[in-house]
C-alpha cells in the first residue's frame, strides 16, 4: 500500500487556460479564489460603498474572463487581475457614484484587524484611508491589503517600482499626520520612541 497522493491546488495559469477556452467550472474557480481579495480591495477603495465594491466586483470578472484570451503568458495571473481591478476601481470612482463614509465598513471588513482592539483607531484609519488620493490609496491597498510587493504594484498599476515607492511615502506622511494623536506620546511621528 502505497501513499495516497494529495492533490494539488490548481495553478492561477491553468485555471486560466479554462477560462479561454470558456469552461464555466475554471471560471468559477478563478472567481472563488480571488472574489474575496477584490471586493475587500473595491470595499475599501470605494469607502465602504457596499452596493459599489458589489458592481465592481462582478465588473472585474466579467472583464477577466472576457479578455482571458489576451492575457500574456509572461505576467502573473494575479498581477494582471490586479491591474484590472486597479483599473475598474478608479473608473467607478470617475463615474462619481454616491460614496458612504468609509467608517461604515462592516469591521469584519477591515483587514489585518484584531478583533479585540479598539473600534476607534479602526474607524479613524478607515476615514484617513479614505483620504488618500485614489493613486496613494489603491498603493497602499495593494501593499498592506494583500501583501504585493513594490514590483508587483508596479506591473500591476502600470508605474515604476520608484513611483510605488513615492506613493507609498507620501501615504504613510499623510496617515501619519492624521493619525498622529493615536500614538501614545512616547511615540514620535515617525513610529519611535522618544
Amino acid at each position: 500500500m502505497g501513499i495516497p497522493l494529495v492533490a494539488q491546488p490548481e495553478s492561477d495559469a491553468v485555471a486560466l487556460e479554462g477560462c479561454r477556452q470558456g469552461d464555466p467550472e475554471a471560471q468559477r474557480r478563478v472567481f472563488e479564489r480571488y472574489k474575496d481579495r477584490v471586493f475587500s480591495i473595491a470595499l475599501n477603495y470605494l469607502k465602504g460603498d457596499e452596493q459599489a465594491a458589489q458592481d465592481v466586483t462582478q465588473e472585474v470578472f466579467v472583464k477577466v474572463f472576457r479578455a482571458a484570451r489576451s492575457f500574456r503568458e509572461d505576467a502573473r495571473v494575479s498581477t494582471w487581475l490586479y491591474r484590472i481591478v486597479a483599473n475598474t476601481c478608479m473608473d467607478e470612482l470617475r463615474r462619481g457614484r454616491r460614496l458612504v463614509l468609509f467608517g461604515d465598513v462592516p469591521s469584519s471588513m477591515h483587514p489585518r484587524v484584531a478583533p479585540t482592539e479598539p473600534a476607534e483607531p479602526n474607524r479613524e484609519l478607515s476615514e484617513a484611508l479614505g483620504r488618500l488620493s485614489p493613486k496613494l490609496r489603491m498603493a497602499v491597498l495593494l501593499r498592506y491589503f494583500d501583501d504585493l510587493s513594490y514590483d508587483e504594484i508596479a506591473e500591476a498599476l502600470g508605474v515604476s517600482a520608484g513611483t510605488v515607492a513615492s506613493r507609498l511615502n507620501r501615504a504613510h506622511k499623510f496617515l501619519a499626520r492624521e493619525l498622529a494623536h493615536l500614538a501614545p506620546a512616547h511615540v514620535t511621528a515617525r513610529g519611535e520612541i522618544a
